[in-house]
């Protein structure tokens, strides 16, 4: 199995280091724009480091899918590393979306009861709250579509037909050839 050298992530790390601290120093809205490309590159890079370290096995994993053979154990955690192993490990990590349900719960509430005695003074209260859930609500939705994929992933690999198989070779080879999946 290949590996990445420790001196292809200094750079790219480090340059995620300097920004993230910047945007954090600095608190203004362009350094954490930055930052965010910057998170976004280094998301890319260590894609593309993933699936060129699996790359001869997910060449065997699709001519079995082509062929109608039958997958081995190898074949299918190939198939899950190119499609689902970084939502699998996003939802091992996030620990924050109870807080999310329940702040936007609170939320909600908080919502209900500004609306009872909204008048010209107050209604600017009631849009700062309606801000925040709205901040909220994509986190939240995110980690449940990550948890869905994953699922649809599992049920997906149960019943491989040949259009399934015809599909995931498909999804398979593009991502080998493309540099932006």
């Amino acid at each position: 199995m290949t590996t990445v050298a420790p001196d292809q992530l200094s750079e790219p790390m480090q340059a995620l280091k300097d920004a993230a601290e910047t945007a954090l120093r600095n608190e203004n809205a362009n350094d954490f724009e930055t930052f965010e490309r910057y998170l976004n590159e280094v998301a890319t890079f260590v894609r593309e480091q993933q699936q060129a370290m699996w790359t001869d096995e997910a060449k065997r994993a699709i001519r079995n899918l082509e062929t109608g053979k039958p997958l081995s154990g190898d074949d299918r955690e190939v198939i899950r590393i190119f499609l689902v192993s970084d939502a699998e490990r996003y939802l091992a990590h996030e620990n924050n979306y109870d807080d999310w349900r329940n702040e936007l719960q609170r939320l909600v509430d908080d919502l209900a009861r500004r609306a009872t005695t909204l008048d010209r003074h107050t209604i600017a209260d009631l849009r700062g709250v309606l801000k925040d859930a709205i901040r909220l609500v994509p986190d939240i939705r995110n980690y449940l579509d990550e948890r869905v994929r994953v699922e649809k992933f599992k049920q997906a690999l149960q019943t491989l037909d040949k259009p399934s198989r015809d599909m995931l070779a498909g999804i398979l080879k593009e991502q080998l050839r493309s540099s932006t999946r």
